[in-house]
Parts: structure tokens; sequence; C-alpha cells
């Protein structure tokens, strides 16, 4: 089995995640309130990026999806720091003289927490897709030479679902009965979609030669029972967490590409319960996990009997080609999988993950989807969003010295982006 010439092979990480000592971030202050063990120098990115390239260059990568800061970028309202944007653009000329394709996030969960200051709402806010598209003209011009592939937001539905129904993020707003109407009503989804059409028309302008789109999260979503009511849950949650969103994009004719993150499948039961968003029950492992097994069971939630990640995340290869299928047949432009990769502590299943998923990618390719590239998730083993515990990278990080040391599977995928075989 063989991808063909040209396949782009790559990994993927972000900047809070990684990068360390983000303080003026709005999540600095969330893991303090929350109790979460500290993010403090995550991988010390910041300080050892050339030695990240290094890495990339062991694994025969020859791209790099990174996020940039805002926080770093802007650390107070309308100050931008010049030596910021300077690093950031250093990086990106380091990687392209290295014949590694950077990527640019502008947007991946983390804000400045001057924004929440200035505006309690967020992104329920007009302020915010103007404060944003402020920040994005600085980066853009700072980095236009060297990156010509952009990604305006990261899993916007996930980041927006966290921080505006379930409180887990920033702002931490506690209103998950009412998604529709935050999304559709007050204003999240229009202006997620307004900062995305800027964001996209500007770096246009700024990179003629641009591809924009952004990473989009996507489970594979299946009824848990046979019913009719179940099959009819599939399709609405579906249309609400992946689609409505890109849907839009698509007809304002701001994506380039499809960017896609692929991690596990969720089963989907039509609700009893008038307080579950739109009646539909997606029994996520974030929600067992909040909810406890009894009152998840309870309000019937179903979860799959296949082998489980370090996060819980049930592992079925066979639902990213169903993804990737279905996502050509909808949208009908090239895809890049911007993000796949399991939490493995021990490194007994990365190896095998990376086959079968790779497999399974290329009997989509080989079915006639255009997938034009592959991104693992991570190049290192990053701060997760509360805990350094989930394992997802190519790389371990020693929390003391911060040496990368090649993780289990490593060699695996550093011989398939060298040969292009399974």
């Amino acid at each position: 089995m063989r991808f063909p010439a040209g396949f782009l092979w790559g990994a993927s990480t972000s900047s809070y995640q990684i990068e360390g000592g983000n303080e003026n971030s709005a999540l600095a202050a969330w893991e303090r309130k929350k109790g979460w063990e500290p993010c403090g120098k995550a991988a010390d990115s910041w300080r050892l990026w050339q030695e990240d390239i290094r890495c990339l260059e062991r694994l025969n990568l020859k791209a790099y999806r990174f996020s940039v800061e805002w926080s770093r970028v802007e650390p107070s309202p309308g100050v931008f720091d010049p030596a910021a944007l300077a690093r950031y653009a250093a990086m990106a000329d380091a990687l392209k003289r290295a014949g590694i394709r950077p990527m640019a996030c502008l947007h991946h969960f983390s804000e400045p927490a001057w924004l929440f200051r200035e505006n309690p709402a967020g992104w329920m806010s007009e302020e915010a897709p103007r404060r944003f598209l402020r920040f994005s003209e600085r980066v853009v011009g700072a980095l236009k030479e060297s990156v010509s592939d952009w990604l305006t937001f990261n899993e916007p539905m996930v980041w927006l679902t966290a921080g505006y129904a379930l409180g887990h993020f920033p702002p931490g707003v506690r209103r998950f009965w009412d998604m529709g109407r935050l999304f559709r009503e007050q204003g999240l989804f229009r202006h997620v979609l307004l900062a995305h059409r800027e964001a996209y028309q500007l770096i246009h302008r700024e990179v003629p030669q641009a591809r924009v789109s952004i990473a989009q999260n996507v489970t594979a979503l299946e009824p848990a029972t046979g019913s009719a009511a179940d099959a009819a849950a599939v399709e609405t949650w579906d249309h609400f967490m992946h689609r409505e969103l890109l849907d839009a994009m698509k007809a304002e004719g701001t994506l380039d590409f499809l960017g896609i993150n692929y991690y596990t499948r969720v089963f989907v039961r039509r609700s009893w319960m008038p307080l579950v968003p739109f009646r539909a029950f997606a029994a996520h492992a974030e929600i067992e996990k909040m909810l406890g097994p009894f009152l998840f069971r309870l309000l019937g939630g179903r979860r799959g009997d296949g082998v489980l990640t370090d996060m819980g995340w049930e592992i079925v290869p066979e639902g990213f080609e169903r993804v990737l299928r279905a996502f050509w047949e909808r949208y009908r432009l090239p895809i890049l999988v911007t993000e796949n990769g399991t939490a493995d502590g021990d490194g007994s299943r990365r190896e095998s993950y990376l086959r079968s998923h790779l497999g399974s990618m290329l009997s989509a390719m080989e079915a006639g989807v255009p997938v034009e590239g592959y991104l693992h998730w991570s190049l290192m083993d990053n701060y997760e969003w509360g805990s350094y515990a989930p394992k997802f990278g190519l790389f371990r990080v020693d929390r003391k010295t911060f040496e990368r040391t090649p993780a289990a599977g490593a060699e695996y995928y550093a011989r398939v982006a060298k040969t292009g075989e399974l």
C-alpha cells in the first residue's frame, strides 16, 4: 500500500500547549480558578523552537502546523509586541528554509485575558471579531513572506461548546440546554463566521497565493439503536456540530480546502429530556466523565466496545474513512487531515493506531477522496487543557529538562513519511 508522490506528511501543535509562559492568556488565570494542573513552561517551545524543527527533520516531515498566541502578540489591548511577531516570523522562515511547509493557525482555543475583562460576553459580543481581525492583520503582515497555508480557527465548535455551553473554557458560560439559541440567535455562529470571512479576505489580499480554511473536529456519529428517532438525532447533531458552520463558509466562498481533525466515534440517541439540546444525546467520553456512569446511562448514553485511548476515546479507524468520504461528497473540496493521533502513555498502541488510521485514509483516497496530506497530533507531548497526563506526542518531553526523545511509533511514522509505504 503506497501513498502518491507529493503527499504531505507533517505534524501539528498549538502555541498555548507547547510554548510555555503565556501568562497573558485567559487560560492562565482559568487554570488557577479551576484548580487545573498549571501549564507553566509547557514544552518550553518558545525557547526551544529550533529544537522542534530538528524533531520534524528527524521524522522526515515536510509540513508543520503551529498556532500564533494572541495573548503573546497583543499582551494589552492595542499594544503589540514586535519581538514576539519577529520570533514567529523567524520560525516560519526557518521552517521554509528547512524544506518544511509552515501552516499558521490564528486561533487555537487561547485568547488574551483582557478580551474578557473588556467584553465579558466574549464571542457573543461583536467586539470579539473586531479585536481578532486587528490581531490577524499584524500576524499576516509578519508572516506573509513565509506562510501560504492558513487556518483561521481550530475546532471552533469544540471551543465554543466548551466555553459557552459546558463552562469548561473561558468565559465559563454553563448553558448547555440553551445551545441552539446561544449559537444561532446570540451571535456565536454569526461572529465566528464574520471573523473567518474577514480574515480570509485579509489573508488573500496580503498573500494572493494563500490557501485558507478552518480545522473542523469531526467524529464518526452512529445511532445508538436502529430506531428512526436515533437516526434523526444523528442527522441533527451532525448538522449542528459538523456542518452548519462549514455550510455557511462554503456558501460564502471562504474555504480553499477542508481541514479535518478525526479521533473517534460517538453514539447518538434521541433523548427523552427536553433540556438536552435538540433532543440529541451525543455520548462523548467527556460527557460520561462529567455526569458519571450511572446518570450517563440513565440519560441514554452508549459507548462502543472498542479499545480506548488514554483519553477514553474509542479507537475506530474505519470511522476515519467514513468521515473523509462523507465530507468530500458534501463539499467537493480538497482535504488536509489537520489532526489525528492517540494519547498513548505506555507506547503500546501508537504504531498500530497509525497503521490502521493511515490505512483507512488511504482507502478513502483510493475511492477518490482528494486527501492532500496528514498532520499528526502532536509533534510532542503537550499540555492537554488541564493535565500533562495524556501523551499524544511523537516525542516525549522531559518535564524538568525539556529534552525531546522519540516516542514509540515515531520511527514507524518517520519511515512512512520517507517512503510513502504503509
